[in-house]
């Protein structure tokens, strides 16, 4: 391990002579150059920067590029409006850098406090951050570890690594087990000792993770959409440059431009530079992307906070899911049903009278759970194990009639030690009361209750082997259960019992589960249904995991935690084809991350809690801090679930796609208009030596955009697939949407002089098309209006009247057009009459009908794989038919839970078959543009026959399950 590598090895402390007496003023001063500061280096940059940077790009440098156009063209309207777009555009930029500046801050705030530390031979109050390898620091109960550091000298510390590992159980510093390396963000529990820093700062794993995420923020976020868009606003705008010089050139040259009407040639070429510049695109971005924040956590218990994750969840093909709390309940509770017992002599032992019950299998697990209630603490009921342990006596109890309550009558607790990391059980004292003699009651780790050697010697007080271990197979028989029941999914806790002074005798397995949720399989099923892979990530066993895969209809190709490290090629596709991993460490889940990233180009998201999932959740787009995480989790993440279980992320999963709809639906719209009119003006420039007031294109842009708002909170229904924005599919749709608007405008200009428009005498007796000031007002008319009916057909997945926009967004649109058509009417300069205008409506109506059929036969042709949408309606309808249960309590019959669970998988599969035996249907395609069932089989679901074979033959787990990370670091 690279870690190992930067260690002083333990049995060479004692050859370092001086290692014991610390640093000097000028040693350290040596090191913190050489290593640097104990801390996450931040990185600033000046706010004068930020806001300069705000005006350099291809948007603002058009704009700029206008403004001086018109500047120079003497054009003071149009310089000053275009010059407010500017400025707003600056200013919706430098609130995305500094939200991205205010994320870095917070990862990266320090609640600086200080050790003692040995310093010029004496004993010195040091702030953390300046802590250096060799330092000598004194650590106490109650202290946090400030950097990875190494015991000397002193008592034996217990160390809480529960921020780190995730397991609430003390470990013991220095130890055969856990070593000497003592790592930081760890907590003294008891003891006093002197320990030399070993690794500071980022130097740390997970001060390497924290780094990690400080790289993910250092810059805004801009989502995967948002990038692909601006691909296209380039290639427009670029398009745009060399369509406005190539004007300039024919308008100066070739028809005098220069000589005749030089301001009248820039502003023609200003008109196509503001005709590519989508004005209020920012704005309208952030509009919905803060309505579909607010969404998100009202009505999906989703707290964002990147707005960018609002667009990647919708775009997001595989989830890495944790398995305890998220996919189950992290309730733990006894299968009475399925208590395993052991020999009767054990139990003789015990009670030589147990022989006489009529029911002698049941008398013995009634025995077997009175002797671990016994061995356990009644006032932990919050514990995982003991509180189990005691809601499975009160259903016992409860079920059983007076049988076990009489039997532990019997007996009285003396005395209990509790639960150690190191000896894995806990060992009570009981008096049995009848004859007054003392039983020894354990309960614990099956391997250490039967063989307290197993695994090596520990430091328990009491040690013993269980006699029915000296019987020839009982051991291979515990073994072969244990692993039964491991494989149907229970943990198992063993209880042993004997007479003080003699020998002991194991009693049999207590299975405890930890069930799925009620809406767990049919949430994974959704999700799978929407073209989502699940993938379980998960630190407990692998039998467990792979159980509990089954029973929620997730991939059951769940492999060890290792498979992850073996890099490369190989590495990359074994995560890729796997249903998930168990028994993983820290950074194995943000290598499964990096991998489907990197070789497989995938959007990826990722649940987790603790401070070991942070740097996972920071590199996936789609980090998501389940309910109760810790701060460091929270930090990272990008949605925080302010409610239990994975229907949150199907919930989000969804609005996101809306939100992606409405995001599509505007941006082709705003490119297919931006096309329209650059195409239309360029031709009427070109051909017929017609140009637009610059003034009339302002308002096209300005119009068009602002009464596109309302999209944020338009009428719309999720995709049944990843929506992801394409470049090819972007430009075409909208170049389909563009091309055949501006055919329509062109026939329109053609047709004017037909009687369309009044006052215009034919081309054939002027021997030119009109470019009068009321043939201009006419052209300005049409082309709004035909531009403001275009976001019905942009935003339908099928023919336009089949999809209802929302009020808001409709009235919007109205009143646009309603607006347009006054000022023709009556602010411009030889305005249009009711009838011409009457002319234009119908006309561009019927555009708009000829235009959504050539969408659908875009569609058609190049969208043949569309899965359509998700039917929420039908998803009520199932909600309504499953039974929800309260899961704040542990289940009182857990194979009653297992049944509703599987009655919950069986109903969504004959849902799900259902569904995919309806037949394709032309007019669910014109409705709602669905070609094909949704997909229902996840990548890894494929693989699920196929074995590992490149497994290494040993790992050991116990000191990689850990987080490192510096004491100064403080998450909010």
């Amino acid at each position: 391990m690279a870690l190992s590598a930067k260690l002083v090895p333990n049995d060479a402390l004692g050859a370092l002579g001086a290692e014991r007496d610390g640093l000097t003023s000028a040693e350290a001063a040596k090191r913190i150059e050489e290593y640097g500061p104990n801390e996450i280096p931040v990185i600033e940059t000046p706010i004068w920067k930020m806001i300069l940077s705000q005006f350099v790009g291809t948007m603002p440098v058009m704009l700029e590029v206008s403004c001086v156009i018109s500047a120079a063209a003497g054009d003071w309207p149009d310089f000053f409006v275009i010059l407010a777009m500017v400025l707003v555009n600056a200013a919706l930029g430098f609130r995305e850098e500094m939200k991205a500046k205010n994320a870095l801050a917070e990862l990266t705030n320090q609640m600086e406090s200080s050790i003692p530390c040995l310093r010029d031979g004496q004993t010195q109050s040091l702030p953390v951050s300046k802590l250096v390898p060799g330092d000598v620091i004194h650590l106490r109960g109650g202290a946090l570890t400030p950097a990875d550091v190494e015991w000397l000298e002193g008592d034996v510390l217990t160390i809480d690594t529960a921020a780190l590992t995730g397991e609430p159980l003390p470990r013991k510093y220095p130890s055969e087990e856990y070593g000497k390396l003592i790592l930081s963000g760890t907590t003294v529990k008891s003891g006093e000792a002197y320990c030399v820093v070993r690794l500071t700062g980022t130097n740390t794993e997970i001060g390497q993770g924290q780094a990690d995420i400080m790289a993910d923020r250092q810059t805004a976020a801009v989502s995967v959409f948002e990038q692909r868009v601006m691909v296209v606003v380039n290639i427009i705008i670029s398009l745009a440059v060399l369509d406005a010089i190539c004007i300039v050139l024919v308008q100066g040259l070739v028809r005098n431009g220069f000589d005749e009407d030089f301001k009248g040639t820039l502003l023609t070429a200003l008109s196509i530079l503001i005709a590519a510049v989508p004005i209020a695109l920012p704005l309208v971005l952030q509009v919905t992307m803060a309505i579909g924040a607010y969404r998100m956590a009202t009505d999906h218990h989703a707290i964002v906070t990147r707005m960018s994750a609002l667009q990647d969840i919708a775009s997001m093909d595989v989830l890495c899911s944790d398995k305890t709390g998220t996919l189950t309940t992290a309730k733990m509770s006894i299968n009475l049903e399925k208590i395993w017992t052991a020999k009767k002599e054990g139990f003789n032992a015990v009670d030589p009278y147990l022989y006489r019950a009529p029911n002698q299998e049941l008398a013995q697990q009634q025995m077997l759970l009175v002797m671990g209630i016994l061995a356990s603490n009644p006032d932990k009921k919050d514990d995982a194990i003991d509180g189990a342990l005691l809601r499975a006596w009160d259903k016992m109890k409860q079920e059983q009639g007076d049988a076990p309550g009489k039997m532990k009558e019997g007996y009285e607790q003396l005395d209990l030690t509790g639960f150690n990391p190191e000896v894995k059980r806990t060992v009570a004292t009981v008096k049995r009361l009848y004859d007054d003699r003392k039983l020894i009651v354990a309960k614990g780790l099956c391997s250490k209750v039967m063989d307290t050697s197993s695994g090596g010697q520990d430091s328990g007080k009491l040690q013993w082997t269980c006699e029915e271990c000296k019987e020839e197979g009982f051991l291979e028989m515990v073994q072969k259960t244990d692993q039964e029941l491991s494989s149907a999914g229970y943990k198992t806790i063993a209880v042993a019992a004997g007479i003080e002074g003699e020998g002991m005798h194991f009693l049999g397995l207590l299975p405890m589960i930890d069930p799925p949720r009620y809406d767990t399989a049919i949430t994974v099923r959704r999700l799978m249904d929407a073209g989502v892979e699940v993938k379980m990530i998960t630190g407990d066993h692998l039998n467990i995991a792979i159980e509990t895969a089954r029973m929620v209809g997730m991939a059951t190709n769940i492999l060890p935690g290792e498979a992850t490290r073996e890099g490369g090629h190989t590495g990359d596709e074994t995560i890729r084809q796997s249903g998930g991993f168990a028994q993983v460490l820290p950074r194995d889940k943000r290598e499964c991350v990096l991998a489907l990233q990197r070789s497989y180009e995938l959007v990826v998201g990722m649940t987790g809690d603790g401070v070991n999932d942070a740097p996972a959740l920071s590199a996936a787009q789609c980090g998501i801090a389940v309910e109760d995480a810790t701060d460091a989790a929270k930090n990272a993440a990008a949605m925080i679930l302010t409610t239990e279980g994975l229907s949150a992320v199907f919930g989000a999963v969804v609005e996101s796609r809306k939100i992606f709809a409405r995001l599509f639906s505007y941006v082709s719209y705003r490119l297919a208009a931006t096309i329209q009119i650059l195409l239309y003006l360029s031709i009427l420039v070109y051909v017929f030596d017609c140009t637009l007031d610059p003034l009339y294109v302002i308002l096209l842009a300005l119009f068009n955009d602002v009464t596109m708002i309302p999209v944020a909170e338009d009428r719309q229904t999720a995709a049944a697939e990843p929506q992801h924005a394409m470049i090819g599919h972007l430009i075409g749709f909208s170049m389909t949407l563009g091309v055949f608007q501006s055919v329509a405008s062109i026939i329109f200009y053609l047709c004017m002089d037909m009687g369309l428009v009044k006052g215009i005498e034919s081309h054939t007796k002027t021997g030119h098309y009109p470019t009068s000031v009321h043939a201009q007002n006419a052209i300005w008319l049409q082309v709004s209006i035909a531009a403001e009916f275009l976001i019905f057909s942009a935003r339908s997945p099928g023919l336009f009247f089949f999809s209802r926009p929302s009020t808001e967004l409709f009235i919007s649109t109205m009143l646009g057009n309603v607006l347009s058509t006054l000022l023709a009417v009556y602010a411009f300069p030889e305005p249009l009459d009711a009838q011409e205008c009457l002319i234009v409506w119908a006309y561009d109506l019927c555009a708009l009908l000829a235009v959504d059929l050539a969408k659908m036969v875009y569609k058609f042709i190049h969208e043949a794989g569309d899965a359509g949408i998700i039917d929420e309606y039908e998803l009520a309808l199932e909600d309504e038919s499953l039974k929800k249960e309260d899961e704040s309590q542990p289940p009182v019959d857990p194979e009653a839970k297992l049944r509703s669970v599987r009655e919950s998988m069986k109903m969504m599969q004959q849902n799900s078959m259902r569904m995919s035996q309806k037949g394709r249907s032309s007019m669910k395609f014109f409705a709602t543009g669905q070609q094909r069932s949704s997909r229902i089989m996840s990548q890894s679901s494929s693989m699920a026959n196929k074995s590992f074979t490149k497994m290494r033959s040993s790992m050991v787990y116990g000191d990689d399950l850990r987080k490192r990370t510096p004491a100064s670091i403080r998450f909010k």
